[in-house]
């Protein structure tokens, strides 16, 4: 919770970034960010304060806080500024703490406006430092930092003062200014379109120069013509060679350095082959120059990489947009906040309270303390349809609210959260590489040297078998860029960005990439019962109890056994006796079992868990709508009581198996529930094969003999209680419960917890891998035709560095093609839902 000591300035918790100031000696002053500690400096500056420590009680300080500058402790506002305050508007009527503004007199309409992001922000006092420091500046006309968003707008005149100038201005401040976007990135894109750009312009000239000094090979050209047009030909290619290829060749050499070789190696090498032989020509006084190929490569694949590029972005349009949907903001409740101030988000703790308002994005995992919502997890689960949320309930990091507002109390933040861990398992997916990628990754190792010796050995071999030197050179440079490796390259990861992308959209959470490759190849599919093909919320309909007990005494001994299991029987048997008032009774020697727990009551030897066979009364196996699932309470190995727990089909589950069979799949279920549970469920699905009374290590053991039968089986289960299966299955996918991510041994999580999502998985698994095959073959097929063809002769270096170029982006589109399904999931959420939902506020 929250620290009783906080900020001297604003009364946030000290934690993360805590600073002090030694105000006298054996006393200080601690702030929660340096925001805080230059606001404190400033107002003890200003106002001439004799006592440091009394500061709070000047009337200056007083002032800040009626004008929103310092946020008042005893605010109820949900807002970090009062929206309609204007601290310039009263700062003249108390000790001037900013001066004047020079910057008044400017024209507005002689200003230009930057945007920019603001990092390392612990609360609003830092923005209102950041405002004060630019506004000092005589070219800044306007600035306005908010806080909630990390975002600075400001209106300056370019006369004065730069973007830069500021930038650096607020990171000497000790925050992080940058414009919206990673500034590198940015920056790499703007030196690359100039790059293009220059390389294009020239390059057009030395073609159309070019093609003036090739009608030397028909007419008569005097030395002096050949020279004057071979030498602007020869400084404008340097310029496309040296400048244009710049990024390409320190790639090139890096790759060298490191005994990597790539594409940009073969484009350096054919490259520098043809302006080094076209420069001992042009020394020489010959027309035989090749600049214009030169030149053409350098521009061309420019080209081709910005065309990459923008492809590229677009496969990763959604996984990014996953990445980003953690807040920066959070709204944290203190005794003094009821209502909530903005803090940084990594300042919120487990157990710490914070509001989650329309429009917002929930920081943490959370339980609902106050409150009702709609709320949108289609980020999570995939699902578009929101949800209704109430005291009680739970909210997740990530998830946004659509109506309404709630107060949550944090069960788990940052990477602990069910965002965190997402985003962190995606990440270890997109970095994890797949078998045949390995595979393809060898093939890389030599594919390059193989090209260049083959290129070398087709210029050598052809000049030995009476070809002329410009004949062979030009043969050698064609085979050298007609090959593709980088379409070899990027025809899995892309793919593998694609698929996990996709995949999140659709709520399914890819841990493996291996998962697409083994779900074509599957024969079986093994459900656990509970929480997978039923809902798994146990309800405790009914107790039975020996002539000795009373349901409250088997109440108040199983919740005692019960008290350290997290099982839902033993949640719902707690549940029950709290609230029938009824306390856990005096066990002891509590030893938990695979089947269940025993203790020692009153001297008895108790134990709770399944039974070992069955007794279900003929009254309680009628065809209900409830599956019914029993607990025993055993004293002294007698029956002391029997519980009895409904629980319900899960929606969804018998069309996915129905779907599933009729695809041929063998269908199975296994269950820890006795076989009479196990089988009316199987009755209610129609499945026909079912085991029940399966301890986990007989359920690895079944899967273990299904592959013995060379039968490839997937496991579907919970994740954790179903662990020794899902890791001896080909593939093991596990239903979401809400428990933590990091503990299920599944290669995909079902974050919506519908089966039907296993339906889903499999489709896409068939698209991707099949885009891999696609990309794979078509990549062997190309290279296989193109580098004899380059080898004879009949296509010039231009057609091959066009068709090099042009198969690279034939890969990427096609993998372009699993995005642009993907984003035709039809998105529900906006008007209908919240018309159809929006009611619920009015009740």
């Amino acid at each position: 919770m929250i620290e009783e000591n906080g900020c001297a300035l604003c009364g946030l918790p000290l934690r993360r970034s805590t600073v002090a100031i030694q105000v006298s000696e054996g006393e200080a002053l601690s702030f929660c960010c340096i925001g805080c500690k230059q606001v404190y400096s400033i107002l003890m500056e200003a106002a001439d304060a004799p006592d440091p420590t009394h500061f709070k009680e000047t009337e200056l300080f007083k002032h800040c806080l009626r004008i929103g500058i310092i946020p008042s402790l005893d605010s109820t506002s949900s807002e970090p500024f009062p929206p309609d305050a204007d601290p310039s508007s009263e700062i003249e009527e108390v000790p001037d703490i900013s001066k004047a503004d020079p910057s008044a007199a400017l024209p507005q309409a002689d200003t230009l406006r930057l945007n920019l992001h603001v990092a390392r922000m612990w609360c609003p006092a830092c923005a209102w430092i950041i405002e004060e420091a630019l506004r000092r500046d005589p070219g800044i006309h306007r600035a306005e930092c908010s806080f909630s968003t990390d975002r600075l707008l400001c209106e300056y005149n370019p006369i004065r003062t730069a973007p830069d100038e500021i930038i650096k201005a607020i990171n000497g401040l000790g925050y992080a200014a940058a414009e919206p976007g990673h500034p590198e990135e940015w920056r790499n894109r703007l030196f690359g379109f100039i790059r293009f750009g220059v390389s294009a312009f020239l390059t057009m000239n030395v073609m159309m120069l070019s093609f003036a000094l090739y009608s030397g090979f028909f007419t008569d050209l005097g030395a002096d013509s050949i020279r004057k047009l071979s030498w602007p030909i020869f400084i404008m290619a340097t310029v496309v060679l040296f400048y244009g290829g710049k990024e390409i060749y320190k790639r090139a050499f890096a790759g060298l350095k490191n005994a990597g070789f790539s594409m940009e190696t073969l484009i350096t090498i054919g490259a520098f082959s043809a302006y080094l032989y076209s420069t001992w020509n042009l020394l020489a006084g010959s027309i035989h120059l090749y600049y214009d190929t030169v030149s053409m490569l350098i521009t061309l694949v420019l080209l081709g990489k910005a065309i990459e590029g923008k492809a590229k972005a677009g496969v990763r349009e959604d996984l990014e947009a996953f990445f980003s949907l953690q807040p920066s903001k959070v709204r944290l409740v203190t005794r003094d906040s009821p209502r909530g101030r903005y803090v940084a988000a990594e300042q919120l703790e487990i157990g710490d309270r914070f509001r989650v308002g329309a429009d917002e994005v929930a920081a943490a995992d959370g339980k609902i303390l106050s409150g009702e919502a709609l709320i949108d997890e289609s980020s999570l689960t995939g699902e578009p349809k929101p949800v209704r949320r109430t005291a009680g309930g739970k909210i997740r990091s990530g998830t946004t609210v659509i109506q309404g507002e709630v107060e949550a109390q944090a069960l788990a933040v940052g990477e602990d959260a069910t965002l965190g861990q997402m985003i962190r398992i995606m990440a270890a997916a997109l970095s994890s590489k797949s078998r045949l990628e390995g595979k393809t990754d060898r093939v890389l190792q030599w594919f390059v040297p193989a090209i260049i010796l083959i290129a070398a050995g087709t210029g050598v071999g052809g000049y030995f078998l009476g070809l002329s030197p410009d004949a062979a050179l030009t043969r050698a440079v064609t085979v050298l860029v007609i090959s593709c490796p980088c379409a070899l390259g990027v025809a899995i990861p892309l793919t593998r960005v694609a698929g996990i992308a996709v995949a999140g959209k659709k709520g399914i959470l890819v841990r493996d990439f291996a998962a697409f490759e083994a779900a074509e190849k599957l024969d079986v599919i093994v459900f656990d019962k509970t929480g997978t093909l039923t809902r798994g919320q146990w309800r405790l309909i009914d107790i039975r109890t020996a002539d000795s007990f009373s349901p409250e005494d088997v109440l108040s001994i199983g919740a005692a056994l019960e008290a350290e299991s997290d099982h839902m029987a033993a949640v719902e048997i707690r549940r029950a006796a709290q609230e029938k008032e009824i306390s856990p009774a005096f066990v002891t020697e509590i030893c938990p079992h695979e089947t269940g727990v025993e203790g020692i009551w009153k001297g008895k030897k108790v134990f709770i868990g399944a039974p070992d066979s069955e007794e279900i009364p003929g009254h309680m196996q009628g065809d209900s709508r409830e599956i019914r699932s029993v607990v025993t309470l055993q004293a002294e190995g007698s029956t002391a009581a029997v519980f009895s727990f409904g629980d319900g089909i899960r929606e969804g589950a018998a069309e996915a198996v129905c779907a599933l069979s009729d695809r041929g799949y063998r269908i199975a279920l296994i269950s820890g529930d006795g076989a009479w549970t196990t089988n009316a469920v199987a009755r209610r699905l129609d499945l026909r094969e079912a085991h029940g009374s399966m301890l986990p290590a007989q359920k690895m053991a079944f899967i273990e003999a299904l592959q013995k039968k060379n039968l490839r089986a997937a496991m579907i289960g919970d994740g954790i209680n179903d662990a020794p299966a899902l890791v001896q299955s080909d593939l093991a996918a596990a239903v979401h419960s809400g428990s933590h991510l990091g503990k299920e041994a599944a290669d995909i999580t079902l974050m919506r917890g519908d089966p039907r999502q296993v339906i889903d998985f499999l489709d896409l698994a068939a698209r991707v891998n099949r885009k891999v095959s696609q990309n794979l073959t078509f990549t062997f097929f190309y290279n296989l035709i193109s580098i004899p063809i380059a080898m004879s002769g009949l296509l010039s270096p231009l057609v091959a560095v066009c068709a090099m170029l042009l198969s690279s982006l034939s890969v990427i589109g096609n993998t372009l093609l699993l995005t642009r399904a993907s984003r035709r999931y039809t998105d529900f959420q906006s008007d209908d839902f919240k018309a159809m939902d929006s009611s619920f506020f009015k009740q």
